[in-house]
Parts: C-alpha cells; structure tokens; sequence
C-alpha cells in the first residue's frame, strides 16, 4: 500500500505559505499606498483621507488573515504531532498483541498474530526489520520445535521424515515474509537452520537474496520461486519441486538436491560447490556452466546436457540417455 499522506501534508502546507506570503505582500501594498498613493492622486483632502482609511482597513483586514493563516498553520502542525504520536501509539499496542497472539495454543489466533505483524510492515516501513526478525524466529524456533517432537530421524540424508507439511501457522509466516515490500537494506528473511521439510506449498514465493542456510526443504513445492542470491549452504532440497526456480547468484555450496525437479530453473552464476545432485535431471536447466558441474558432486543417475562434460568422479551414466 502506498502512503502518500506525508507528500499530501507537504503540498498543503507549501499553499499555505503561499497564502500567507500574497496576504503579506498585500498588506504591506496596502500601507505603503496610504502614505503613497493618496499624495499623488488626490488634491481634495476629504478623498484623500477616505482613501487612506479604506487602504488602512484594507491592510488591516490583511494582516487579521496572515495572522489567521499563521495561527491555521501552526494548528496544523500541532494537530499532526498528535495524529503521528497516536499513530505510534496504535502501531505500538498492535506489535504487542500480535507478539502474544504469536505465543497462543490456538492456531487461529497464531495466524491473525502473523497477518498482523503483515500489516504493521507494509503500514509501517520504519517496523518492517523488525517485522521481518520476528517471523523469522517464529518460523525458526517453532518449526524446529515440532521437528523434533514429531519426526523420526534415520531417513535418507539423516533427514527428518515428516510426511505432512509445515504447519499451517509455519507456511503463512514464511509466505508473509515472502510478499512483505522489497525495501533497501531490509533482509527478506533469516531462516537458517528452519525445517520445512515436507509438501509445503511455496510456490512463487520471493525470498531473494534471504539467509535459507542448513534449512530443510525437502519435497518442498518451490515452483517458480525467487530465490536470486539466496544462500542455500548446507539447505536441503532433496526431491523438492524447483521447476521454474530463480536460483540465479544463489549460493548452493554443499546443498543437497538429490532426486530435486530442476526443469526450466535458472542457475546463472549460482554456487554449486560441493552441491549433491544424484538422481537430478539438469538436461532443461537454464543457464549451466562446464564450471559449475566440475565443482558439484554428481553420480551415475545425475543427467546433464548433451553439450556439457560429464567430469569423470561422476562414473559413467545409468543409461546413454542420461548423458
């Protein structure tokens, strides 16, 4: 939403000045006319002293308005100080309710604490760090939480086998931090070490440039999402859905990708050090370099373009096809 209650302030207040500033030089027209004008114009004294009395109320009455518009001017101002410090005062008490809805047993009430943390940041671009600190923690401490309570470990890639999603409360908290304006020098998100293993639906979701390092998305739908300059060391993306993904500049150094759709995503200049891609199909990837295949970790059921080189500590593939 764009706020445009500050630059309508701004313009009202300039044509205030303004007015002041014609009603003063009105005035002082006015009083310099009577010692002025009269002189020259008038021989009969009584016109010349009608006319003065005239110039002088005239300049009266001028002066009475530049006091008025003064007097509006400063109203105003003051009447804004008062609205703005309400305006805190509103923000303020709704950061503190929506916190302890945060804290609450019920997920319902989680989830008006999480739109309204929404609202405060797109409201109130000042609050939006911290908007963005506080759902990440969320998303961080709660999910981890439930991780640890419910999974079993001992799967592939020592990961936790959930087979339900993130929980509703955790999905909507990472999708708010995904559509919260883009502004200069606000984090899209810090999720590092979040769990979000499962069939969460993120799909188009924009988190550009956010901190995902060590977080678990495997099987995650992550369909057409921006994750541009993210970085993703260490994140778990095993069978997640990327087909569409923008991982360009995104740092994967030791992610894990095996079994990952990768159709049509977009990996110009991203960091695939180390990055594990078995059972991954990069044969429709946009945007892949010799260097960048040389420095991950492939195998025999890894498939890549006919134009690239399979390096040789891959082995050879399963089938010609996968060449």
């Amino acid at each position: 939403m764009t706020d445009n209650g500050g630059a309508v302030r701004r313009a009202g207040r300039r044509g205030l000045l303004i007015s002041i500033g014609i009603a003063g030089v009105l005035a002082a027209t006015a009083i310099a006319g009577v010692f002025v004008l009269p002189g020259r114009e008038y021989d009969d004294q009584q016109a010349r002293a009608a006319l003065q009395g005239g110039l002088l109320t005239a300049a009266a009455a001028l002066v009475a308005v530049v006091g008025a518009l003064i007097a509006l001017d400063e109203t105003r101002q003051a009447n804004a100080e008062i609205r703005r410090a309400n305006e805190n005062t509103h923000v303020r008490e709704l950061y503190t309710r929506a916190v302890d809805q945060l804290g609450s047993d019920n997920v319902t009430i989680r989830l008006g604490g999480i739109y309204a943390l929404e609202r405060i940041a797109v409201d109130s671009p000042a609050d939006q760090r911290t908007v963005v600190a506080v759902l990440s923690a969320f998303v961080r401490v709660r999910s981890t939480a439930l991780a640890q309570r419910s999974a079993s470990r001992g799967g592939p890639d020592d990961e936790p086998q959930r087979p339900v999603p993130p929980a509703a409360d955790i999905r909507a908290a990472v999708q708010v931090l995904g559509r919260l304006p883009s502004r200069d020098g606000i984090p899209r998100s810090d999720l590092n070490g979040a769990d979000l293993t499962g069939p969460a639906s993120l799909a188009q979701l924009d988190l550009a440039g956010a901190n995902l390092a060590g977080t678990m998305l495997s099987r995650a739908d992550l369909t057409g999402a921006v994750l541009s300059g993210a970085d993703l060391t260490d994140a778990r993306l095993r069978e997640a859905n990327l087909s569409g993904a923008w991982l360009d500049g995104a740092n994967l150094t030791s992610a894990r990708l095996s079994g990952a759709d990768l159709t049509r995503a977009w990996l110009d200049d991203a960091n695939l050090t180390n990055t594990r891609l078995s059972r991954a199909d990069l044969t429709h990837v946009g945007a892949l370099s010799q260097e960048q295949v040389d420095t991950a970790r492939g195998d025999r059921s890894t498939r890549l373009p006919t134009w690239l080189v399979r390096p040789v500590s891959w082995g050879q593939p399963e089938s010609p096809d996968d060449q």
